[in-house]
């Protein structure tokens, strides 16, 4: 059953932000939001989740009072329960306190309450939540009309008017929005259509439709000089003329740069002279601009001195089709979602380092699991660490899949609304003919299987967390039998990596850059990187698309999994592996963002998906409400238990 909006792109779009803003701000524990089931099921729905509003933030933990309009900030129907709190305190008078709403959990239609006069909506939604909300505990009579809310742009405005941001930022953030509304307009008008499994891996790479699962700001793509038709995933690489003496070159740079301007020089028809005291660094077409204004001693060639390349799902990382094998990741003062995306000189300087040093060292299966190396990389030499991170290139190593392999980048199989397929039909399902109960249950349970005794070991072995989200892996499928053979893991630059563990499990002294965000105090954090990114932001996709999600089997093939990796006196066991364990650490989006953070990590704890069970798993205690009774829905859909006021 499609749970999506309709077809047109307009509501399409405004549901995935919004979705992605209210599912952060509730599970980042920002807002207090309550779960109420209806009296009766509502077309897909069961109940509808109430966000609080910002001012009852500072009120006690429980709330005994009746609580009114204003105290409301959005209400959002469910068609599955979301994920409780600890059952022992999250039971509250005014229903179940939610720790972790997922946007798949919703349905497309977001209300609030508006101090309006006149007669309520013909929306068989608006009729059910009132007749839930009575007194006691609410008082909401004669306190406003419900109402759609169609603009992300003024939900967030209404939120930030509650809280203590600056304008400034405050207005950077309204402008993210607005664009990642804008573009997924854009991408729902104009969607790709689903790869097959002989598509090439550009061409899933070039497939994306909504990307990042939560992240707001999913589709923002900001900068001011670009043409609004831009094609992002073609660009051209430039190049600039710079002495040799500004240019900070690790690992092979030099010799490439070298073939590559070459290169670029024969397709225009002219001839290079080469001099060693200057060194051509391959750019982004779009950079050009914030070199100029940045950097002196360069020279920028002439725009027919170019290569066309094609780019991959970040956008900033591009393989170059004269130069098959290899990939550049370069910085571009473009903001893709909330990030200005530029690279620093801390992963210049690390990824050629670590790649020789230490992943040859790691404990990784070769089989199962290859490292994509980054054997180069330049950075314009400058103290000032804002300015250099405008003139960087970073050179990786492309796998090189063999003819019996197809290569996925597995944010891809994660997509939905393809052009030509059905709405809520995801790519995994698509290409992989998962078109029942067991053959998504077999194809689950080896994903994660591999996934595991892939990226764990190196966490559990080395101190090294993998940033395992589902842009920076890929997967490798026989091309006949169409079964996972392994991953890939892409991008140094976001580890976390505890030295001292480091070098007792492999013997090498790693020297880091003074200040780099990689290197932790403890082995402890290095644990929220990896389960942001693997289990929060990866796997909980995977299971959820894949209909595994609410009847707790697909989290119960990840602690199986989990557990024939993870040794029971390591230290991450007790923190993820015991089922004692209802919370963990993990990464927030917004609280980052409201801080204007982009380095600095924030964490706060969100419920512990490895233990998460189905819904008569996590049945709260009995004070003071009934059990109602099992819906059955198709076979995606698994049973749910519903509550009701006595």
């Amino acid at each position: 059953m499609d749970l999506r909006p309709p077809s047109s792109p307009r509501p399409h779009a405004a549901f995935a932000v919004m979705s992605r803003l209210i599912s952060c701000l509730v599970t980042e524990q920002i807002l207090r939001a309550f779960y109420i089931p209806f009296n009766e099921p509502v077309q897909e729905a069961v109940g509808f989740l109430v966000v609080l509003s910002v001012q009852l933030v500072s009120e006690k933990p429980i709330l005994r009072r009746a609580l009114r309009s204003e105290d409301i900030f959005v209400m959002v129907p469910l068609h599955h329960l979301p994920t409780f709190k600890d059952h022992r305190v999250s039971k509250q008078d005014h229903g179940q306190l939610v720790g972790l709403v997922d946007p798949l959990d919703m349905l497309p239609y977001v209300y609030e309450l508006k101090k309006e006069t006149g007669e309520d909506v013909a929306d068989p939604f608006v009729q059910a939540i009132h007749a839930c909300l009575l007194p006691p505990p609410w008082d909401l009579r004669g306190q406003g009309m419900l109402r759609r809310v169609e603009e992300p742009v003024h939900l967030w405005q209404r939120f930030a008017d509650g809280v203590f941001i600056p304008e400034s930022l405050r207005d950077v953030i309204k402008g993210e929005i607005q664009s990642s509304f804008d573009w997924q307009v854009r991408a729902y008008q104009n969607p790709p259509t689903c790869p097959g499994i002989d598509s090439s891996p550009i061409t899933w790479e070039q497939s994306l439709v909504a990307g990042h699962p939560t992240h707001p700001m999913h589709r923002a793509r900001m900068l001011a000089s670009s043409p609004q038709d831009y094609d992002w995933y073609r660009p051209r690489i430039r190049f600039v003329r710079v002495p040799r003496s500004d240019i900070d070159a690790l690992g092979n740079f030099v010799e490439l740069s070298k073939l590559l301007v070459a290169r670029a020089f024969e397709k225009a028809g002219h001839t290079l002279d080469q001099d060693d005291a200057f060194i051509h660094v391959p750019v982004h077409e779009l950079q050009i601009e914030n070199i100029l204004t940045r950097f002196r001693n360069v020279e920028v060639l002439d725009p027919t001195i170019f290569l066309p390349a094609l780019a991959q799902s970040s956008i900033r990382t591009v393989v170059v089709p004269d130069f098959p094998g290899i990939a550049l990741k370069l910085a571009v003062g473009v903001k893709i979602s909330s990030s200005l995306r530029t690279i620093s000189h801390f992963t210049a300087n690390f990824g050629p380092r670590f790649s020789t040093d230490v992943v040859p060292k790691l404990a990784v299966d070769p089989n199962i699991l290859s490292v994509e190396l980054e054997p180069g990389s330049a950075v314009y030499h400058t103290s000032d660490p804002e300015v250099a991170k405008h003139f960087t290139a970073v050179i990786r190593e492309e796998y090189q899949a063999p003819e019996e392999e197809t290569l996925i980048v597995c944010a891809a199989l994660l997509e939905t609304d393809h052009a030509g397929t059905p709405s809520d039909v995801s790519a995994v399902h698509y290409a992989f003919a998962l078109d029942t109960q067991e053959k998504r249950e077999a194809f689950l349970d080896r994903y994660i299987q591999l996934a595991c005794r892939a990226l764990l070991p190196a966490l559990i072995k080395n101190g090294v967390a993998f940033e395992a989200h589902a842009q920076n892996v890929l997967a490798r499928f026989d091309k006949i039998t169409k079964e996972l053979k392994g991953f890939v893991i892409r991008d140094l630059g976001g580890l976390r990596i505890h030295p001292s563990t480091l070098r007792d499990s492999t013997g090498v002294d790693f020297q880091f850059l003074p200040g780099h965000c990689v290197a932790t105090e403890t082995l402890e954090e290095t644990f929220p990187k990896f389960y942001h990114t693997f289990v929060h932001n990866h796997i909980q996709r995977l299971i959820r698309l894949l209909g595994l999600h609410y009847n707790g089997l697909g989290w119960e093939m990840l602690r199986k999994h989990m557990a024939a990796v993870i040794p029971k006196d390591h230290p991450v066991w007790a923190v993820w592996m015991d089922p004692r364990s209802t919370s963990v650490n993990s990464k927030c989006l917004m609280r980052m963002r409201m801080r204007d953070s982009y380095r600095d990590m924030v964490y706060s704890p969100y419920p512990n998906m490895i233990q998460f069970r189905s819904a008569p798993d996590q049945e709260p205690c009995d004070d003071g409400w009934s059990k109602r009774v099992f819906l059955l829905f198709d076979r995606i859909r698994s049973f749910i238990t519903m509550y009701r006021p006595t």
